[in-house]
């Protein structure tokens, strides 16, 4: 068997058990302490006890990631080389670019706010299966689909009751999930090993990461105005976001991937079929 297949295999493997890992931690911290599992859920622990280091990872990510959302907007994309022409800007749109942001943020945002009863903490977040479908969304509609993933997570925010300061770091949050996968998985059709591999890398353990550290980054730093404990923001939402995150995108968004992909390609809404990087159409 090739490195390279073995390799994918390997991180498919790794992405899967960490979910699993995550889903017997938190049975153990309901177990332990039922009134309060995150006080003994250890990816809570893991948070707070390196607070200083996540809030200075978090800092560099939000102002990345910050970066990376207006020169993608703007039109450009950031590659080795430096900056190019990535002919998805806003100001570059068709009708279809601007119909599939649509259609993403709406079925995106009806999802979560579907999802929105299912409280983890009152006026912030809630348990999100939806998550599942916003790598999705940036793999098959590029840039317009990880718009429209932001713009949904703003409906769910304001129609489930959670919008606030806090909503400004999701809109970006959710636009990062999105846009991982979409910048470094290179075959979006979930049915060869590169294909699971890269996914399970950006679109389940990488993009968990980075859009908790962003959202709670936000959330600590404007505390002054949230109102939030340094135990809310990184014992409790930090984890639910990386959990989350984690575990539907490890187990939903393979299978839903796989099926959508034809579909998606079969009507011609791929990006890659309509719009080539480094001109504007």
């Amino acid at each position: 068997m090739p490195k390279a297949k073995t390799l994918d295999i390997v991180v498919v493997v790794v992405g899967l058990a960490i979910a699993a890992f995550i889903i017997y931690a938190f049975y153990e911290a309901l177990r332990i302490n039922p009134e309060n599992p995150f006080e003994a859920f250890v990816i809570s622990k893991a948070f707070l006890g390196a607070y200083f280091i996540v809030y200075a990872v978090g800092a560099v990510i939000w102002i990345l990631g910050t970066l990376v959302f207006l020169i993608e907007l703007a039109g450009y994309t950031p590659s080795l080389r430096g900056l190019r022409r990535s002919g998805m800007g806003v100001a570059h749109w068709s009708v279809i670019d601007l119909a599939l942001a649509a259609l993403s943020a709406a079925v995106y945002g009806a999802l979560l706010a579907a999802t929105a009863p299912l409280v983890i903490f009152p006026g912030f977040t809630w348990l999100r299966p939806a998550n599942s479908l916003a790598p999705l969304f940036g793999m098959f509609f590029g840039i317009p689909g990880c718009v429209g993933v932001a713009i949904g997570n703003l409906i769910a925010d304001i129609v489930g009751g959670y919008f606030g300061v806090g909503s400004i770091g999701g809109f970006v949050g959710n636009f990062l999930i999105a846009y991982l996968p979409y910048k470094f998985v290179r075959d979006h059709s979930f049915s060869t090993s590169t294909s699971l591999g890269e996914f399970y890398l950006w679109g389940v353990l990488a993009q968990a990461f980075v859009s908790a550290l962003y959202i709670c980054w936000w959330l600590d730093f404007m505390q002054w105005a949230v109102g939030l404990p340094v135990f809310v923001t990184w014992g409790i939402i930090a984890p639910v976001i990386l959990s989350n995150n984690i575990v539907v995108n490890a187990v939903l968004s393979p299978i839903l991937g796989r099926i959508l992909y034809p579909l998606v390609k079969g009507r011609g809404l791929y990006w890659k079929d309509r719009v080539r990087v480094g001109t504007a159409t």
